[in-house]
């Protein structure tokens, strides 16, 4: 998909949602007279529905099309057009197009198959001529691939899903964009089947022209939408994404994503150690967190979280109270909070002895258990009124036994009664009761049909946050950066050549001696550490290359010879260009600081503890770059590893501002534009006592150049 900024055809974006939401006139191009096809289901539902405005079928082959007077082309049909759906092969789709801009249709949705989805080399062509059309002839686009558009306000259902083919959709404030047009209808129906209204549903398809975000941008101004579901199979087109979550956000339209595709298969491609450690998920939560998008981990979620978020967001070391009259029941979500993270707050000293004065003992319980003596008149409202106004707990959990199934007016009337909105509050019902999820989802309360669902979303409220600070790189400063970084002409940087990149960001680094002989003299002060000057190899070590601690010179001409002689054949495209000699440096703590361009979200800096183990232990913090030095010190303390040097337990603190100047200034090659850095990585980077920095002891860099040049078999000329 092309990140397009306010539309490829120069359409004002109130004029394209106008279009795509509140369409005057629609062209349904290919529609069959056949009610049960695909392709006449559309026609069928806009009547079904009451769609008041003016439809046009468009079929060369018949002159009526259930019950409609069918038009053999667009020209026939006349002007005022304001959206068609297009239900034709692929290989009909250009000429259509060109009919579209002839007749000035602003805006074009392609149910038709067979372009990207195709995942061939046929189809990719075929996308990107269709995206080159549109760029000629000023059209917008909607798919191709594309289950369409859904109004539930006003009875637009360009669509053929049949899930629409239900006579009771109910319209509401929760708006769909999905990549996926099957889960529509399945989000849809499984929505209906708990009471839940909905107001927009989009398909995107495979985004030729109109992505997630520019939609997303349009719902955020839609007056009948009040929280926005993403569901991604991949994130195409982040930097829109992120724009138009962030305008979310400040707006109060909360924006959750389900995210397919959370494997760690990538981590395999990467040459740094940090690129290793960071899957897709980890990424994708990065980049939701970091844009103020609540992520969830279960679809089930991402349905049932919406009224949770009515607060906003909540401290993320803030505790939960659990109500229940169930303690086993109770226990199911409390075990699936602990894995997230998230403490339970006990019932205050006040709420304990009046229990007790009822006969129940929960005082410095995790479960306030009000057991089957619970449901005795008063006591559960009682008890859940006290605990919606303690202010030491930022989210209630209320969870229901039998009584939400069989007698909601002892369980379930009491919460909707008490509740006005004081704190979020998830009501998990342990039977399947669907009266009850009714009541409480036409009340506004967030309910769960499983703890997992419940204990996922109560995790996305805690880790939602406000969106990290933009943080603009200064042109200038890169200057020096890009200078250093083509010196060599070649994508694989040697370590001399990525510690100039990193001195010229400004990261401290440990002096360094470059020898093309082990004769060569040494000016150096020891001990140092020997390295073998390697290009095109990333982890030295694996290659016993190199020599740490040597106390001499006639101790260093020895390292340098034994690394020599046992480096063997080096893997393809890799050289030997001499030897690096640097000064050995102590620190209280080695880290790992990384950067990488993710094919996805874009610029991505890493902080980890360092060494050798960085890899094994993945005890790491990942975030889009660049990031401001506020957003580094919220990194190192989240990384659990790094306590240490945090002052645990009186243990001596590391310099952690000159930690958090080293990420920031990392994260600037974020703005390098030519050539940009695929990845760069220190491993370690040693962190000194408060007061005295940090310094590089390691350095890599890989470029992503246009034309790759092979690995040279010289020295780099230092």
């Amino acid at each position: 998909m092309t990140d397009h900024g306010p539309g490829i055809s120069g359409t004002a974006p109130a004029n394209l949602a106008t279009a795509l939401f509140q369409p005057r006139r629609v062209a349904l191009v290919g529609v069959s007279s056949d009610p049960e096809k695909n392709t006449g289901r559309p026609l069928h539902y806009l009547r079904l529905h009451g769609y008041q405005g003016d439809i046009v079928a468009v079929n060369p082959n018949r002159r009526e099309v259930q019950g409609l007077t069918a038009c053999a082309s667009l020209e026939e049909a006349g002007a005022g057009i304001d959206q068609a759906l297009i239900m034709l092969p692929a290989d009909q789709i250009t000429t259509t197009l060109s009919a579209c801009a002839r007749s000035a249709i602003p805006l074009v949705t392609i149910y038709s198959d067979g372009f990207a989805d195709r995942c061939d080399d046929q189809g990719r062509s075929r996308q990107a001529q269709l995206i080159e059309q549109a760029h000629r002839e000023k059209l917008r686009i909607l798919g191709p691939n594309s289950m369409g558009v859904v109004n539930l306000h006003n009875g637009l259902i360009l669509s053929p899903n049949a899930v629409l083919e239900s006579p009771d959709l109910r319209a509401g404030g929760i708006s769909i964009i999905s990549q996926s047009g099957s889960l529509i209808g399945s989000l849809l129906s499984r929505g209906l089947a708990r009471g839940f209204g909905f107001s927009k549903l989009v398909s995107v398809g495979k985004e030729a022209d109109l992505g997630v975000g520019e939609v997303l941008e349009m719902l955020i101004d839609d007056p009948d939408t009040s929280c926005i579901l993403l569901f991604l199979e991949s994130l195409r087109g982040a930097a829109s994404l992120a724009r138009a979550a962030r305008r979310a956000y400040r707006l109060d339209k909360p924006v959750v994503a389900y995210k397919l595709g959370r494997s760690a298969l990538g981590r395999k491609l990467a040459a740094s150690h940090s690129g290793a450690m960071t899957g897709a998920a980890e990424v994708a939560q990065a980049f939701f967190s970091a844009n103020g998008i609540v992520a969830v981990n279960h679809l089930e979620s991402l349905l049932e979280i919406p009224p949770l978020l009515d607060n906003g967001p909540v401290s993320a070391r803030g505790a939960v109270s659990v109500l229940s009259t169930t303690g086993g029941g109770a226990a199911t979500v409390v075990d699936q909070l602990g894995e997230a993270g998230i403490q339970t707050c006990p019932a205050d000293p006040e709420l304990s002895r009046w229990l007790a004065s009822h006969g129940l003992e929960v005082d410095g319980r995790d479960i306030i258990d009000l057991t089957m003596a619970g449901t005795r008149q008063g006591i559960f409202a009682h008890s859940l009124a006290r605990l919606l106004t303690d202010p030491r707990s930022a989210a209630l959990v209320v969870v229901v036994g039998s009584s939400g199934q069989f007698h909601p007016g002892i369980s379930i009337e009491p919460i909707v009664n008490s509740y006005r909105g004081q704190k979020p509050l998830a009501v998990f019902i342990l039977p399947e009761a669907r009266e009850s999820l009714a009541m409480l989802a036409a009340a506004g309360i967030a309910a769960f049909r499983t703890p997992e669902s419940c204990a996922d979303a109560l995790a996305a409220l805690f880790r939602w946050r406000a969106p990290d600070p933009v943080v603009e790189v200064e042109r200038d400063q890169l200057v020096a950066v890009t200078e250093a970084a083509l010196a060599p002409g070649n994508p694989h940087l040697n370590e001399l050549e990525a510690t100039r990149v990193f001195a010229a960001l400004g990261i401290p680094t440990a002096a360094l001696q470059f020898l093309r002989d082990p004769q060569d003299e040494i000016s150096l002060r020891f001990p140092v550490v020997v390295k073998a000057l390697l290009r095109g190899v990333n982890h030295k070590t694996e290659l016993g290359a190199v020599e740490l601690n040597v106390a001499d010179a006639r101790a260093a001409r020895a390292a340098m010879q034994s690394i020599h002689a046992g480096l063997g054949p080096l893997p393809d495209g890799a050289s030997f260009e001499g030897y690096l000699l640097q000064v050995r440096c102590d620190a209280l703590a080695e880290v790992l600081i990384g950067y990488r361009r993710d094919p996805e979200v874009g610029p991505l800096v890493t902080l980890a503890s360092g060494g050798r183990l960085a890899e094994l232990y993945q005890d790491y913090c990942v975030r889009p770059a660049p990031v401001s030095e506020a957003t580094a010190m919220e990194m190192i303390e989240a990384v659990p590893g790094l306590a240490a040097i945090r002052g645990y337990r009186g243990l001596p603190k590391g310099d952690l501002a000159a930690l958090a100047r080293a990420i920031t200034a990392l994260s600037r090659l974020a703005g390098l534009q030519a050539p940009q850095v695929l990845e760069a990585e220190i491993n370690p980077l040693m962190v000194h006592g408060q007061g005295q920095g940090v310094t590089a002891v390691d350095a890599l860099v890989v470029l992503e150049m246009l034309e790759q040049t092979p690995a040279r078999a010289g020295g780099p000329g230092p």
